[in-house]
């Protein structure tokens, strides 16, 4: 492979000169992109953007791999020149080829770097946003739920940029009882006990940590006892200090429930919502419903799951909240001209953001606030360049839910223009 640098002082005149796929190219990283990429810079002035199986920080030294397109180029790290001296050893041996954390070895600077990311998209796609806040994670926040992939012979997460299975014993970003679960699972799969065929597997815990459930695609569920895995379909139990909220196993759940909710707790409280009705939108089992309790004089919750919407009445009913709980669509559901002037619209929409025709319907509702939560950065600023016609960004957290990931959860509050 043919090898260039930085800094050869060619300048921009070969912009346009062909150059070989699959270069190995060193040089600087100069910061950092949405996504955790590095961006640098090839001699010639072309931009390269760089992804990393590790954490990667502005000013390193490393060698790539690029695969060069018309105007920029794009690659992948495949070892360090020079490192910062923030950078740490990893805790998980496998760190370097799993495809579930990409931030080991950042350390106590995992926040920082994480912050640096998202700056970096509010600051190209939300241009005006001058104020936001960013909550980084507890040192002690953990995964309830985790995703294995067995193949017939090996159990483990899947290999950064393919389908193979990299093997774990233990998950350290777990709770200790799901990571201590792992083997169990294994010989479970290993001595055909449970079912052979390949596929995901998810194990999950309540809060607090305890009791451990396996789950196939189908959605079958496997309590783990002392002598083994039993059949089990019973519920999964989230105790929080003030409230208790129930779903079935392999259900859609915060990730980590214990920080999702101080999290949310936190911003929420902050902005002071209350109000008539609010309009808890992709609503889940309650858990928004739940959060601001008896803030609101009614709640409509709209979900598309039909057994997280059963969970949802039975939550809301033991927690004394009137409810109307509906199994639908919610862009199907959602009228024109929704609400009144002392209601609120939360919406917490899948990973993929609002579908066009919700924002379009959104643009003509009359409550006069709304909230948007949105776990993936680029699909919350694109909902929120739709919605700007009639509603304003006025407040914007972006919090740190998923630990030792580039992931986050923003949160904006919207007023209607």
């Amino acid at each position: 492979m043919k090898r260039t640098g930085h800094g050869s002082g060619k300048g921009l005149t070969e912009y346009r000169k062909p150059m070989n796929p699959g270069e190995i190219w060193r040089g600087l990283i100069e910061r950092l992109a949405w996504g955790g990429k590095g961006l640098a810079r090839s001699e010639d002035g072309r931009l390269l953007l760089l992804s990393a199986p590790l954490a990667l920080f502005p000013g390193e030294e490393v060698e790539a791999e690029v695969h060069w397109k018309a105007r920029h180029g794009e690659g992948k790290v495949i070892g360090w020149i020079k490192k910062d001296r923030q950078r740490v050893p990893a805790g998980c041996p496998v760190a370097a080829t799993c495809g579930g954390c990409d931030l080991w070895e950042a350390g106590e600077a995992a926040a920082d770097l994480k912050k640096t990311m998202a700056a970096d998209l509010l600051h190209r796609q939300l241009p005006d946003i001058k104020d936001w806040q960013f909550l980084p994670a507890p040192a002690d926040a953990r995964r309830h739920r985790i995703q294995l992939h067995w193949d017939g012979v090996a159990l483990g997460y899947h290999r950064r940029g393919s389908h193979q299975i990299v093997p774990v014993k233990s998950c350290p970003v777990a709770t200790d009882s799901i990571s201590k679960a792992i083997p169990r699972l294994l010989e479970a799969l290993q001595e055909k006990i449970l079912p052979q065929r390949p596929q995901r597997w998810e194990l999950a815990t309540g809060t607090p940590e305890g009791r451990i459930v396996a789950i196939d695609e189908k959605g079958h569920a496997w309590l783990l006892e002392p002598d083994g895995w039993h059949r089990n379909d019973s519920e999964m139990h989230e105790a929080f200090a003030d409230f208790t909220l129930r779903h079935h196993a392999g259900g859609f759940f915060q990730v980590s429930p214990p920080w999702a909710l101080a999290a949310f707790r936190s911003v929420l409280d902050g902005w002071n919502l209350k109000g008539r009705t609010l309009f808890d939108l992709y609503g889940g089992v309650g858990f928004f419903s739940a959060l601001l309790g008896n803030r609101f004089q009614r709640r409509v919750l709209v979900e598309y799951d039909t057994a997280a919407v059963e969970w949802a009445k039975k939550n809301l009913d033991q927690l004394g909240l009137p409810s109307e709980c509906i199994a639908s669509d919610t862009g199907k559901w959602l009228s024109e001209n929704l609400g009144d002037s002392d209601d609120l619209i939360l919406l917490d929409p899948p990973r993929s953001g609002l579908e066009p025709e919700v924002s379009a319907k959104l643009l003509t509702a009359k409550a006069e606030t709304m909230v948007l939560v949105g776990c993936d950065g680029a699909a919350f600023c694109r909902d929120i360049q739709r919605l700007s016609p009639t509603w304003k960004l006025t407040d914007l957290v972006v919090l740190d839910l998923f630990p030792l990931t580039h992931h986050v959860e923003c949160v904006g509050l919207l007023k209607r223009l």
